[in-house]
Formats: structure tokens, sequence, C-alpha cells
């Protein structure tokens, strides 16, 4: 067995332990395949009012300076708190010690956050890398008040800004959004998204919470968590999704983690979705309009010939979309990842979609050479079956190999066998 050390040092400052005996000891085994650049999170018992600058896990006398941040997730509804920590590499069925100590922090004035949400007009957050106070926009956020009288009759009418949470994703320097917000065509696709366009409910009730046309919404709490961190930006929100008639009828938690990582941006997005209805909620759709979809730029259209897609069995054509079809009800269904590679104001850039194992399924494939791609299933939704649903995308300039994208899913989807000591 082996064990691991895990060192923080925080914006170049070091900090000093607070225990001389490891407060905390995890085991950690990997699944069948080996991985690289595993995210494992520690299960931590802690009091809300806890709280410790940083943590350090150690072993021997080797020190390799891996990251690890407190978040509290789990599932979400849970106050359960997580020690996520990056392992660069871990070996099938390879077993290691993690022992897990505080670290006081420096004296003096505490060091700001690498990772840092900052508040601009128009109640716009914008999670940044703070790199010597040298912001880099890594994801973005607005807070709209829902407006129903705004709502447009006509399905050519710009859609309403208001009607619906999402969040936009930033190139490598900053200055490129990658991501699509209520404007240019199709605008009922935007940037980072969920929902269903097929919903029934109370018996003949029907609500299409992806384009909202007839009075629905998803409609965001302004209470909302903004987290700062070493490595790791986070945003909690709890959004009502509501009928034609104003009624919510559903409730969701959402939340989405961008982490820094060398060569790109990985964001993680899980939601779970209740309610307290008797029948429950059918969810339904097709798979260009439900789901969990990522919409680049409008501005992709413009090369949209140029825009391929890389898949499991291999790269696809340039111009060239494969579907599930609702008709015949065939085409790519459960993939584990897929990768869209689109040119943006002549420079090209890859989103990666990482669809978990625990995530349900049939999950029916989408893609759009304007710029989109997602998955949707069916679940019929009831009190006593919440819906809960995990996703990875990872961001980059440049294109990627299918090899690349396969050990990313593995990361992702590997049951890796974590044990409190």
């Amino acid at each position: 067995m082996k064990r691991l050390i895990v060192t923080l040092i925080v914006a170049g400052i070091a900090v000093g332990v607070a225990d001389a005996q490891p407060r905390w000891r995890f085991q950690v085994t990997g699944g069948d395949k080996d991985l690289k650049n595993a995210i494992v999170a520690l299960p931590f018992e802690l009091n809300k009012r806890e709280y410790y600058f940083a943590f350090s896990v150690t072993e021997g006398d080797k020190q390799p300076s891996l990251k690890n941040e407190l978040l509290y997730t789990g599932r979400l509804g849970s106050d359960r708190a997580e020690l996520l920590v990056l392992i660069p590499e871990l070996k099938a069925r390879q077993s290691m010690e993690l022992q897990v100590q505080t670290l006081l922090p420096p004296a003096g004035a505490m060091p700001p956050p690498r990772m840092l949400w900052r508040k601009l007009e128009n109640d716009t957050q914008e999670l940044c890398l703070n790199d010597q106070e040298k912001f880099r926009p890594i994801l973005s956020y607005t807070q709209h008040t829902f407006d129903p009288k705004a709502t447009p009759p006509k399905k050519t009418a710009l859609e309403n800004p208001t009607i619906k949470p999402y969040h936009h994703a930033f190139d490598s320097t900053g200055a490129v959004r990658l991501t699509n917000g209520p404007d240019g065509r199709y605008p009922h696709h935007r940037g980072i998204y969920f929902g269903f366009n097929n919903i029934t409910y109370g018996g003949k009730k029907k609500a299409d919470v992806w384009h909202c046309r007839n009075g629905e919404s998803q409609q965001a709490d302004p209470k909302q968590t903004f987290s700062n961190g070493w490595w790791i930006g986070s945003h909690r929100l709890n959004v009502a999704w509501c009928g034609q008639d104003g009624g919510t009828f559903a409730n969701e938690t959402r939340e989405i983690v961008a982490y820094e990582m060398a060569g790109g941006t990985l964001i993680d997005f899980r939601s779970q979705l209740t309610t307290d209805l008797p029948d429950g909620v059918k969810l339904d759709g097709d798979p260009q309009h439900a789901g969990f979809h990522f919409r680049a730029n409008a501005k992709v259209e413009e090369a949209a010939k140029k825009t391929y897609f890389l898949r499991p069995e291999g790269k696809g054509k340039e111009g060239e979309e494969k579907n599930w079809e609702p008709k015949s009800k065939k085409g790519p269904v459960n993939l584990p990842w897929n990768a869209m590679c689109f040119e943006l104001e002549g420079k090209r850039y890859t989103v990666v979609y990482l669809d978990h194992p625990d995530s349900p399924k049939e999950a029916r494939q989408s893609e759009r050479t304007y710029g989109r791609i997602g998955t949707y299933f069916e679940y019929h939704l009831t009190k006593e079956k919440p819906l809960f649903v995990r996703y990875r995308l990872w961001i980059q300039d440049g294109e990627m190999s299918a090899e690349t994208c396969a050990q990313m899913s593995q990361a992702f989807s590997a049951k890796v066998s974590v044990v409190r000591k």
C-alpha cells in the first residue's frame, strides 16, 4: 500500500501544520483501470462552525504538491463536507493511505483566494482566476428578475432573457466568451443549461421550461452561494420550475464547480430535482430541446461547416452530425463521452461532454454543428424518486485526441473506493 502526501501552498505562501498527528486517515483504492487526474472526494463530519484555513495530506518523505479543497457538497441538499483531492495518477487497484492534517493561516492578513467570484454590473457574478490581482474570467452568471409580461408570444420574437438561469464559459485568456446567451439564432439554447421541453403533471398540465414561450419559467432564488477557493470556485442556487400558470411544480438545487487545471477548464455540473405533487412529474422531450447541454457562441454558426465531433468510435467529418431520432428511435445513446471541436473567430476550441454512469439512461445524443452538444432522457419524477444528475465538461483551446477524452471519462466515471480508517 502506498501512502500519499498532499502539501498545500496557498498563493505561494507556506502555511504551518496545526496538529502533530493526522486528524483523519483514509484508504483510497483505484478501480479496474489506470486513472489520470482523478478527483477523489474524502467525506468529512464537521460542525458548521468549524473552519480550517487549509489542509495537508501527507506521506513519508515525499511531498508532491497535490491540490485539495474543502467543499460542503456531497449529494445536493446535504451539508456534508468533502475534501476534494486531485490525484495525478492512480493505478488500477492501487491503494493509498491519505493522512489529513489542518493547516494554520500565515501571520498577518489572509491571502486572497486564487479562484474568486467578483460582482459586476447588471447583477452579474464572474468567477476569475486571481493571478497577482490580474483577473481572468472563467465562468459568469447573471441573476435576472423574472418578468412574465416580457415572455414573447411569438416563436420568432427574441427570447426573454429573464426566463431561465444558465452559465457562460470563457477561453484560456478570459477575453473570448465561448457560450451563447439570448441572442443570435436559437436563443433558447444558452450557455451551460439544464431543462426539458415536454413536461406533464397534475393530469393535463403541460410545461416547456426549455423555450418558456407560454408563461413557463425557471426562477432562481436570489439567495445563492458563491464559493471562492484556492483551486475551486463553485456556485449553488435553488431554482423553481414553474408552469404556464406560474405555479411551481418542481424544485431544483443546481451546483456548478470549476477547477483550475493545466491546459483547460474542468467544470462539474450537478443537479437534484424534487417534487411534492402526488402523481409526480413526467420529464420528456427530444434530443435538441431537453437534458443537459453546452451551447457555443452564436458566431460559431458562421463556421459550422468546420465543426466536427470526436466520439469513442473516432473522429467524425467536418460539418457532420449524429443524433438520436425520435421517429425511428435509433441513433447514438449512452456515450460515456463526446467532444465537439468548433471554430470561433478563426480559432479552434474543444469541449468534451462527459456523462456519469449514475445519471439516468437511456441518454440520447444531440449534436449540432452550429455549436451545441448534449443528451436527454425520460424520467418520472416523484416525491419518493427525486432526480439526480452529474455531468462534467472539459473546455480547452485547440483540438484533442480520443485517447485523452477517454482518460477523462475514466477518471470521471471510475468507482474509487474511499474508506475512513
